[in-house]
């Protein structure tokens, strides 16, 4: 009966132990895991913070782009006179494509679907002004190349560079 004795006294001396350092440990977790989960909300927070005005500066510089390659802001500003439908034509893609390379950098601020909607509105503006070139004579003065591209959107009932512009809008506003 030594042994059972020394078995029991060893137990009661062992089992409080582990009871307290099992509470212990499950206690200190706990807490420790509500610290973590409490400084990430607080990271997220502040990163959200110091994250929130270069994604509206990211929209607005978007915008801004849409805006200056819309057709009735482009064409204005890139015409001169004395201009032939072929060279309207050149500038006019330039004109795009050095806006949009200025801008490619705000993607990183935006969705993946709002940056495809500001692509394939510009994709499809410069498929616009490709299909009035080929209904125009190239040498014809560059007036017409711009009335040919507001027939073509007319006739084909879009807007790509507006469409993108209100999706943009849209977006910009659920950042509050």
């Amino acid at each position: 009966m030594d042994i059972s004795h020394d078995v029991t006294n060893l137990l009661f001396a062992v089992v409080p132990g582990l009871l307290v350092f099992f509470t212990a440990y499950y206690l200190i977790k706990r807490f420790l895991d509500n610290e973590q989960r409490m400084k990430f909300a607080e990271l997220k927070a502040t990163m959200k913070k110091d994250l929130l005005p270069l994604r509206l500066q990211a929209y607005e510089r978007i915008v801004l782009f849409l805006e200056r390659v819309s057709p009735n802001n482009l064409l204005n500003r890139v015409y001169e006179p004395g201009m032939s439908v072929s060279d309207f034509h050149r500038a006019l893609l330039l004109t795009i494509r050095t806006e949009y390379e200025h801008n490619i950098t705000q993607q990183v601020y935006m969705t993946n679907a709002i940056w495809n909607v500001v692509k394939n509105g510009r994709d499809e503006l410069v498929k616009t002004i490709n299909l009035a070139f080929g209904e125009c004579d190239a040498d014809a003065p560059g007036l017409e190349l711009s009335k040919k591209i507001f027939e073509v959107m007319v006739r084909k009932n879009e807007f790509p560079i507006q469409n993108a512009l209100d999706q943009v809008k849209i977006e910009a506003h659920q950042l509050f």
